[in-house]
């Protein structure tokens, strides 16, 4: 493991720092993201520059956020801070775990039950949200970046 350099208190000054030398005003502030377990730590930025970030499907945020993972030093999910701009990632968490508990009925019905192609994050997020389910599993399928998450019972 690296050894931190940045701890979680010290990420919003660090990105003000960061956001200012490119010119660009954010404001940041840690709000709670009602599931800690899926999404800790969700610092919110806003500001007149904040919609920059989130433009492309938010790959400057993205770029963002793994400058700062890698300031941080972490690779603990529950230690590393995670951005959101206009609540766009709370609520891509909320419909892929909707997509996971309506994947885990249709698996209790059909046996099995296969979403579509999705990011390391938000396979973790189908993971969780069946691994509370009783008799249920979950498997990723395939290679690369994106990948299918099979639901199964056990």
């Amino acid at each position: 493991m690296r050894k931190p350099s940045a701890s979680l208190e010290s990420v919003p000054e660090l990105i003000g720092r960061w956001m200012g030398h490119l010119g660009m005003r954010v404001e940041t502030r840690f709000q709670p993201s009602g599931d800690e377990e899926a999404f800790p730590n969700r610092l919110v930025v806003s500001g007149p520059d904040a919609d920059w970030l989130a433009a492309n499907r938010g790959q400057a945020l993205d770029a963002l956020q793994f400058l700062l993972h890698e300031a941080q030093g972490e690779r603990d999910d529950h230690k590393l801070v995670y951005l959101d701009v206009k609540g766009a990632r709370l609520f891509r968490m909320q419909e892929v775990m909707a997509m996971g508990r309506l994947a885990a009925e249709r698996a209790r019905e059909l046996g099995s039950h296969t979403l579509g192609a999705l990011s390391a994050r938000e396979r973790r997020w189908v993971h969780l949200v069946v691994s509370r389910e009783e008799g249920l599993g979950t498997e990723s399928e395939g290679t690369g970046t994106f990948k299918p998450v099979k639901v199964f019972r056990k």
